[in-house]
């Protein structure tokens, strides 16, 4: 199977997916592909868009409604739920519109807000507009990537794999060296 052959074939159910796990190389990936023609920009932005406020809404709720129940049993968290909770006494309005940036925090962040008994309804609208600037920013990169690869190579079509798995490759670095991070802040406080 070829890449256009399965990004046409499984392209927007594999965006939403892949959106889930590890949303910022998904979603340069997608408007990569939709640069090339395979998927349409519009929809990858607005895939990004529901992913994130879905899973932003769900950690949110899941704080307001279990709380201290649910962090009992992850003790994991505590580390991360104590930084949140020491970000929510500043701007929060630019603490909800950042929370889809902030790496080790943007599911907890959501979670703490829920616990906190901020008001809903700013919650809702200030995350919807850090998901969509979120959803704007990568998407955008990834369409940038596809112009450029355009100005580069001749024949994109040729290099599309060697693209997607340098993004991918990137991508998969960026979370590793973001999860080395993590553990080894971990190891300090312990």
């Amino acid at each position: 199977m070829t890449l256009e052959t399965f990004v046409v074939q499984f392209g927007y159910p594999a965006l939403l997916l892949g959106l889930l796990f590890e949303g910022e190389t998904v979603l340069i990936l997608g408007a990569f592909m939709a640069h090339r023609g395979y998927l349409s920009l519009p929809l990858v932005i607005l895939f990004g868009v529901l992913a994130a406020f879905a899973s932003d809404q769900f950690f949110f709720w899941m704080g307001r409604t279990q709380g201290i129940r649910f962090l009992v049993k992850r003790p994991a968290w505590k580390p991360h739920v104590e930084k949140a909770k020491s970000l929510l006494g500043r701007n929060t309005n630019l603490l909800f519109l950042g929370i889809r940036f902030m790496y080790g925090l943007r599911t907890v962040l959501p979670f703490v807000i829920g616990m906190s008994r901020l008001d809903p309804k700013k919650f809702v609208f200030l995350d919807f507009m850090s998901a969509c600037l979120w959803a704007m920013t990568f998407g955008l990169a990834g369409h940038f990537i596809g112009r450029t690869t355009a100005l580069i190579f001749e024949d994109v079509k040729e290099h599309e794999v060697l693209v997607v798995v340098v993004i991918t490759l990137i991508g998969a670095g960026v979370w590793f060296y973001r999860r080395q991070v993590v553990q080894q802040k971990k190891g300090s406080h312990e």
